[in-house]
Order: structure tokens, then C-alpha cells, then sequence
């Protein structure tokens, strides 16, 4: 009796969990998609295209920032160990940092290729986004360690809120090209991550000053797997969403990266909302199911369907789509939303599904597909680089949509070997 009723405590605790954090990704991902109108009315593709550059570029280096020591966070048994884990990623992101803001200045010094895909003002300010989205992610993991979700969910309204408003209002009054949408992104972040410190520090602040440096860099090393494995994938993974940004940017126009980058929020995420709700859901079960194989066939095409069913409407009118709601200069988005409906749909399918690869403990089988997605991608990107920049775009999807089905197939093969009996 008493078991079953834990069982049913535990589950009703984890569901409620999972929807804290969802309604604040919700609502934050509603907030920035209502926003999207507004702002391309306001912002020209040219505006957009430097921002998703700077963006992608502090993306990319934050993942590698931290040596992706933040997964480690949740490991340790003693807060102790884990404080101590944050203690060690913080000297190791501000050191990463300050590299970054010396190649940063050498770089805007210079007269090459890299000073000119670097030139917005904003770039100095690199090094910073850094450091804010690197701790952001750490205090992420801290706060889930403490189940802490409310927290979360409250920080991600905020952070969405007033990028939103500082993007508006900057480009209302004192437009000067991208920088709202720059200014917009760091007031934001600066919030999250000095919310996030605060609460820490309140909830810490006696415990900090006693983690000694022999105990942060015993759980460094402990915990080296993280650098040399999960941050080589965590760097391949986002150089593989934002591959288009750079070759777009640097074989057609920042204007045509501008064209994506909205193309690519406006389709992606409303699916994402459902991806999100949808794997939380899909972990829980399949870890209890004993008809594992079943189930991630049923959960595969149904996602296939939605995500299907969600891009008819761009595949036959995706330019007037766009136009009527982004406005009238916003219509080769619509084409650029049609031309990647192939991987829109094959990525999202796969990916609500693919934590299939934890749960089999072949996370080694991911990495190599990630390499070789890479590779095939650019592969084609360097074949039709010289035609139209929509039959590369073609190119990329159909081959993109392709590799998501093999790695959809992987991951049915290697269910159905692991749990054939129990199928």
C-alpha cells in the first residue's frame, strides 16, 4: 500500500516538474513568437542577419566555455561536490572569456575576412555574452539539481519579456540598425543570469566561501569525461543547427541570413513547444514500457504526421504567409521555410525520439551521426554553393531530411536487438 502510494507521489512530483518548466518555455516562446511581427516591421533582414551571426557565434563558444562541466552539476551526492563543480566552471569561463575579448581585438584590428564578418560594435561586447550564457547554463542544472523549477520557469518569462520590450522600444525611438536587437539580448540575459546569482548567492552564501580549490580540482578531474567527450558533441551539435547562418552569410548575403533566421523561429517554434512537452512525456514511458520498440514506432510517425500536417500550409503558401505576417518584404522567408520543409519535418520527428540513445547507453552511435551529419551537409552545401541559393537549400534538406531517417532506423535497430523479447 505504502509502495504504491510513493510510486504514485513520486510520479504526480515529476509530472508537475516537468509542467512547471514547460509553461515558462511555453509562455517565454509565446512572448518571443508575438513578438516576431512586431520587430520585422520595425528591423530590416539585414538587422536580423548580423544578430543571428553575433548570436550564433556566442552560442557556439559558450558551449565551449565551460568544457560542459555544467552536466556534471547534477552527479555529485554532497551540494558540497556540486558548488564546488560551479566554483571551477566559473575560473574557467572567465578565463575563456578574456581570451575570447583578446582574439576579439586583434581581430577588429586587422584588415581581413574575419574583421569584416565581425564589424557590428556589438562584438566587443562578445566576450560578455559568453560568460552570461555559459553561467546561465550552469545555474540551469544548478536550479534542477534543487528542483527549483519555479525559478526556472519565472527566469524564462522574464528574460523573454524583456528582450522583447527593450527590442521594441529601442527600434521604436532610437533605431540605429541591429542594435535594439542587440541591446534587447544582453539587458535580457544580463537579468537572467543576475536573478539566477542572486538566489544562488541567498541560498548559498555560506557554503561558498568553504569549498576549498583542492576539492574544485579533484572534482574537475573527476569529472574530465565532460570536456573531452559531451563538449565535442555539445560543439558539433550547434555548429550543425547554425551551419546555414554561416554559409548563407558568407556565400549570398546577411540579408538572406536574416531571410533564415526568421523563417527558421517562425516554423520552429511552435514545433518546439510540442517537441518539449512530448519528450518529457516519451522519456517517462519508454523507461517503464516494456514495449519499448512499439512504442518508439508509434511515437516516431506520430510526430512525423504532426510536424507534416504543421508545414502543408508553408509548403503551399509559405510566401504569402509570411508576408501577410511579418510583412510585405518578408516573403523569401516563406520560401526559405518551404525550400527546408523536408528537414523541418525529419528533425523533428527524430528528435523528440531520440533520447532512445541515453536510454541504450549508445550516446557514442550520436556522436559519430553528428559528424557525419556535418560532413555530408557541407559536403553539399560545397556542390551547389554556385547554383541559386534554393538549390542549395534543397540540397541541404533533402540530404538533411535523409540522414534524420537513418538515424531514425539506427534507432530502431538498436531497440529492437536490446528489447526483441521484450517488443
Amino acid at each position: 500500500m505504502f509502495k504504491h502510494k510513493g510510486i504514485s507521489i513520486i510520479k504526480s512530483e515529476f509530472i508537475q516538474n516537468v509542467f512547471t518548466l514547460l509553461s515558462g518555455a511555453t509562455i517565454s516562446q509565446i512572448i518571443a513568437l508575438i513578438s516576431i511581427p512586431v520587430l520585422t516591421r520595425i528591423y530590416t533582414p539585414e538587422d536580423f542577419g548580423f544578430f543571428a551571426i553575433y548570436l550564433s557565434i556566442a552560442n557556439i563558444l559558450a558551449t565551449l566555455s565551460t568544457g560542459r562541466y555544467e552536466l556534471a552539476i547534477m552527479l555529485p551526492d554532497k551540494k558540497e561536490n556540486a558548488i564546488a563543480i560551479i566554483k571551477g566552471i566559473f575560473r574557467i569561463a572567465i578565463t575563456f572569456s578574456f581570451i575570447i575579448l583578446i582574439i576579439v581585438l586583434i581581430a577588429k584590428n586587422t584588415q581581413n575576412r574575419i574583421s569584416d564578418f565581425i564589424k557590428p560594435f556589438y562584438f566587443y561586447f562578445l566576450p560578455l555574452s559568453i560568460f552570461i550564457i555559459a553561467l546561465a547554463n550552469v545555474f540551469t542544472q544548478w536550479y534542477t539539481r534543487e528542483k527549483k523549477f519555479k525559478v526556472q520557469a519565472k527566469i524564462k518569462i522574464y528574460k523573454s519579456s524583456s528582450n522583447a520590450a527593450v527590442n521594441i522600444l529601442i527600434g521604436l525611438f532610437y533605431y540605429i540598425k541591429s542594435a535594439g536587437l542587440f541591446f534587447g539580448h544582453i539587458f535580457s540575459q544580463t537579468i537572467q543570469f543576475l536573478l539566477f546569482t542572486t538566489k544562488f548567492y541567498q541560498q548559498e552564501k555560506k557554503s561558498i566561501p568553504q569549498i576549498k580549490r583542492k576539492t574544485i580540482n579533484k572534482q574537475l578531474k573527476d569529472n574530465r569525461n565532460f570536456p573531452f567527450y559531451s563538449a565535442p558533441m555539445g560543439f558539433l551539435n550547434t555548429i550543425s543547427s547554425d551551419i546555414l547562418i554561416y554559409v548563407l552569410n558568407l556565400f549570398y548575403s546577411t540579408t538572406l541570413v536574416g531571410f533564415y533566421a526568421n523563417a527558421h523561429k517562425v516554423i520552429n517554434y511552435p514545433l518546439s513547444l510540442i517537441s518539449q512537452s512530448f519528450t518529457s512525456v516519451f522519456y517517462q514511458k519508454i523507461n517503464e514500457t516494456n514495449k519499448k520498440v512499439k512504442l518508439y514506432l508509434i511515437s516516431y510517425f506520430i510526430n512525423f504526421l504532426i510536424a507534416s500536417l504543421a508545414m502543408i500550409p508553408v509548403i503551399f503558401w509559405g510566401e504569402e504567409i509570411f508576408g501577410f505576417v511579418l510583412g510585405n518584404n518578408w516573403t523569401i522567408a516563406g520560401s526559405i521555410a518551404k525550400y527546408l520543409a523536408p528537414l523541418t519535418i525529419a528533425g523533428f520527428a527524430m528528435r523528440s525520439v531520440s533520447n532512445i540513445f541515453s536510454l541504450t547507453r549508445k550516446n557514442d552511435i550520436l556522436l559519430i551521426w553528428q559528424i557525419i551529419y556535418l560532413a555530408i551537409i557541407l559536403l553539399m552545401i560545397l556542390l551547389s554553393r554556385s547554383k541559386d541559393f534554393k538549390i542549395m537549400l534543397l540540397s541541404v534538406s533533402f540530404a538533411g531530411a535523409l540522414l534524420y531517417i537513418t538515424l531514425a532506423v539506427i534507432g530502431y535497430r538498436i531497440l529492437k536487438i536490446k528489447y526483441t523479447k521484450n517488443a
